[in-house]
């Protein structure tokens, strides 16, 4: 049994390894995605706090007189003191100071660096072919980590005994690095096949139940609402959500020109998990609510998937879980390395003992 599961556990490392390692530098960067963003972005991500914060009604205004003739399509609020407000424009995203109105320069649209990367870890940056790749990737990393479990048990090894760059060292080392990652791993690669096969686990979810948490809204109400005249601005439409749900932190205001209806998405402090975002659309000419999506009226097979993708991302407990996830990835490219080795210095020896 134990050659049957060596062999299985070094034909799946020879068949997968890269495609492994492919997702798991790309998942280390997709953990920090936001922060690597501002990272990449650094002249036009931070602003200087001070003074009165301008409404969203200015920061469009100054917009517009910079981009005249495009419509704005969302507006994206400061999360911080230090970070610009963000105008969604047809030509790209346009980073405002939100003191000043200044236009601190603006993202074109198309592939970025970063899109590239979640491009490559959801389907190898192709397409159909590359998403199936990807989702029996996790399965072949999670019949890795159960096997290498498996083989790691009767020594237990836990210590580095060989010297530098040795047969021991690197199999000393490939035994540590896995039982000391193993439960991040197996949570990234379990939660990974879910979402890689969630049309065929479909029906093991059903018994948690699925009703719709969305409201949604008729047609005909929308197309009312697209038609009709004097609408609300959208601090008008932002203080409606706020003063029903105190103490939110807004992330998107969508204009009514996209939908005939704002759309507000934002995190409350007592939402369910970490990472979770409600939404509602107003009228923007009765200044009414006509629907709500709130993650505390979701079905519990909808927090299991919301729950399975928080801890996939490692968004579930914020930034101590993001490290985690990412450290996590970062070993399986050293797992990799060394068991390749390994395997090359038991050919070596195999064919010299032939010899």
């Amino acid at each position: 049994m134990r050659r049957l599961i060596v062999n299985v556990h070094l034909m799946i490392a020879l068949a997968g390894g890269v495609f492994m390692v492919v997702l798991a530098l790309t998942g280390s960067v997709i953990a920090f995605e936001p922060e690597l963003d501002r990272l990449l972005h650094s002249d036009i991500s931070y602003v200087k706090p001070g003074g009165r914060s301008l409404s969203l009604i200015e920061i469009g205004t100054a917009v517009s007189r910079k981009y005249p003739g495009e419509p704005i399509v969302a507006y994206l609020p400061s999360q911080s003191s230090d970070l610009p407000t963000e105008v969604i424009l047809s030509r790209g995203i346009v980073a405002v100071n939100p003191y000043t109105g200044e236009i601190l320069g603006v993202r074109r649209r198309g592939q970025t660096f970063l899109g590239f990367v979640r491009a490559l870890h959801v389907r190898l940056a192709t397409g159909v072919l590359g998403r199936g790749i990807v989702k029996w990737s996790s399965v072949a990393l999670l019949f890795s980590i159960l096997s290498g479990l498996y083989l790691w048990w009767p020594r237990k090894v836990t210590r580095i005994r060989g010297r530098r760059w040795t047969t021991l060292f690197w199999w000393d080392l490939h035994n540590v690095i896995g039982v000391f990652s193993l439960l991040p791993l197996l949570a990234l690669a379990a939660t990974g096949v879910v979402i890689g096969f969630e049309n065929q686990f479909g029906h093991l979810l059903d018994p948690l139940g699925g009703g719709a948490r969305i409201d949604r809204v008729p047609v005909n109400r929308v197309q009312q609402a697209a038609v009709r005249g004097d609408e609300i601005t959208p601090d008008q439409a932002l203080a409606v959500v706020t003063t029903k749900f105190p103490g939110i932190v807004v992330h998107r205001v969508q204009m009514p020109e996209f939908g005939g209806l704002y759309r507000i998405s934002f995190a409350r402090a007592g939402r369910f998990i970490i990472g979770g975002e409600d939404s509602v659309s107003i009228d923007p000419h009765s200044a009414e609510i006509v629907s709500e999506n709130l993650s505390r009226n979701a079905s519990r097979r909808e927090r299991f998937i919301i729950v399975n993708t928080a801890i996939h991302t490692g968004s579930i407990l914020g930034m101590p879980t993001k490290i985690a996830a990412a450290a996590a990835c970062l070993t399986i490219p050293v797992q990799a390395v060394s068991g390749l080795l390994l395997w090359l210095r038991r050919r070596k020896r195999m064919s010299g003992a032939r010899s």
